[in-house]
């Protein structure tokens, strides 16, 4: 059932299909010397290397080369990496359908790979000089057609390395330093709320937005633990709107007094969330030039030595030169 409902395909449909080994030759005779290209390919390619077939075809798995050219993805399967390409995807799982979109994703990548700096294009290249990996190919092609291309103009993705805001001379005056509020100013916590009110600001911004009661009894709360320096413990079901019940006075209270207000999540989808999807949001809504930053614990920051390190001695291994490549690629944005 589980197979039926994913691909359409029932017994009836496979009953009289063909053996393997009744086919092999024509397969074969098809493929040629052709590279095997597929998502999550290695899994599909064992069963037919099994069966005695495809030992000497390149295989190019864009699965991990998703991975080093979209390295923010927040998923890698097929469907996410088509929707967020802009693939138009089909209803159903189907082996075609799952070819086309595959072919369709393969050649964004080489696109995406075609815009790196040139200079990016040669350092994965280089490194994996050594190393059997599926990408190496992709990006020694890329690399063939960028040096035949000259240094003609062309749209490369990355930007060039800028002084740090708030540091040095360049950063002087556009952010300047926050000073310790002894008495902070305090927030009307009925004007907070106003917001949430039908014709506010939230019901003008979100096209199917519900005004609840418990939300706004939350906002005021927390509107005025932190005016008044108070401890406030809530305990809150699913529905309620608790991020916006805890962002909005808490955007209102930094921008008031120019201070600082910590946001600790419990998970990191939840801090993904606030920082991408409701802050932005925040903002547009109630027209607030508030900052946001994410802060996380050390493990999940880079180390500067090692990516040295690593980029100066080399990736001793093909998991070791993807999670290099992605993280080289990664530094294009950030």
């Amino acid at each position: 059932e589980f197979i039926t409902g994913l691909t359409g395909i029932d017994d009836s449909m496979v009953r009289g299909a063909p053996r393997v080994k009744d086919i092999a030759h024509e397969l074969e005779a098809f493929v040629g010397d052709a590279p095997v290209i597929g998502h999550n390919v290695r899994f599909d390619v064992g069963f037919l290397q099994k069966a005695g077939m495809l030992h000497l075809n390149r295989v190019i798995d864009t699965y991990p080369l998703a991975s080093v050219l979209m390295p923010s993805a927040s998923r890698y399967n097929l469907g996410a990496l088509g929707q967020q390409l802009g693939i138009m995807l089909p209803a159903t799982h189907r082996a075609l359908d799952d070819a086309k979109v595959t072919h369709a994703v393969y050649l964004r990548l080489l696109e995406l790979a075609g815009e790196l700096p040139l200079e990016v294009i040669q350092e994965i290249v280089k490194h994996g000089e050594p190393i059997d990996w599926d990408a190496g190919h992709v990006f020694e092609q890329v690399l063939r057609a960028r040096s035949r291309e000259g240094v003609g103009p062309k749209k490369v993705r990355g930007k060039q390395p800028k002084a740090l805001e708030g540091s040095g001379d360049e950063g002087q005056g556009k952010f300047p330093p926050l000073k310790k509020v002894e008495k902070p100013i305090p927030l009307d916590a009925e004007e907070v709320a106003s917001v949430l009110e039908y014709g506010g600001p939230f019901a003008n911004y979100f096209e199917s937005y519900e005004h609840r009661p418990e939300q706004v009894e939350m906002l005021k709360s927390v509107t005025n633990a932190l005016s008044f320096g108070r401890h406030m413990l809530i305990e809150a079901g699913t529905g309620v709107g608790k991020s916006f019940a805890y962002l909005v006075p808490a955007a209102y209270f930094a921008t008031l007094n120019n201070t600082r207000v910590v946001v600790s999540t419990n998970t990191i989808n939840l801090q993904d969330q606030l920082i991408k999807k409701d802050i932005p949001a925040l903002k547009e809504a109630l027209g607030l030039d508030v900052r946001a930053a994410v802060l996380k614990g050390r493990s999940n920051y880079l180390c500067p030595r090692r990516l040295h390190n690593m980029r100066h001695f080399g990736p001793s291994n093909a998991d070791e030169l993807r999670v290099l490549a992605k993280v080289i690629v990664w530094g294009l944005d950030n």
